[in-house]
């Protein structure tokens, strides 16, 4: 890891699961704000004023120029479902990204100059950020466990493509995996099934 130059960033979005991410033309600015949001707790006797951390945030923005053949940031606005959104800061590091569900807005700004569009997003479940361990495999249980040790479990059920159940067999009565929406899923001998295996 090392200090690279902002110009080669990239911003990618697929309105789905995340198995098809295009990258979205003519950015070229994002924000993410991280985590947990305080709330105050002071009591009576304390010298200061007191906070806990409560819920973890994630959110931020967009920016760059309105280019007519990528309407991306209008159709995700649009959408009444989260995409997945993946902002990586230097693209020669590829491994090193910030990767979240989100809900997006969009807003476009026109004078004299060249149009400028802005937007803003806010996660729409757990994010994956550099140092996380992503998931390459799974293994039955009630629940199972993904795998390599200390994994992230996929946000959706579209998350699992690629993820090699262990056994490759079908699973049996209760045995599922828990997705980082919360739900679940199991295997049945031939591909990833919602829910848990009846």
């Amino acid at each position: 890891m090392a200090i690279k130059p902002g110009r080669y960033g990239q911003v990618l979005w697929d309105p789905a699961g995340g198995t098809t991410l295009v990258e979205v033309l003519s950015l070229n600015t994002f924000t993410l704000e991280g985590g947990a949001e305080l709330e105050e707790v002071t009591c009576f006797n304390d010298t200061c004023k007191v906070y806990q951390p409560g819920m973890p945030d994630c959110k931020g923005s967009l920016g760059g120029f309105h280019n007519s053949s990528d309407l991306t940031l209008w159709k995700a606005a649009n959408s009444g479902t989260p995409g997945t959104l993946k902002l990586v800061p230097n693209r020669q590091e590829p491994g090193y990204f910030y990767q979240v569900p989100a809900y997006m807005s969009a807003s476009i700004d026109c004078s004299l100059s060249a149009p400028t569009i802005s937007g803003t997003w806010g996660a729409a479940g757990p994010w994956l950020f550099p140092g996380v361990v992503v998931a390459t495999g799974a293994t039955a249980g009630l629940p199972g466990t993904f795998t390599p040790a200390g994994a992230s479990p996929p946000q959706a059920l579209a998350n699992m493509t690629g993820i090699v159940a262990t056994p490759g067999t079908n699973w049996t009565v209760g045995q599922h995996v828990e997705l980082g929406n919360g739900l679940d899923c199991h295997w049945n001998g031939t591909a990833w099934v919602a829910g848990v295996h009846p």
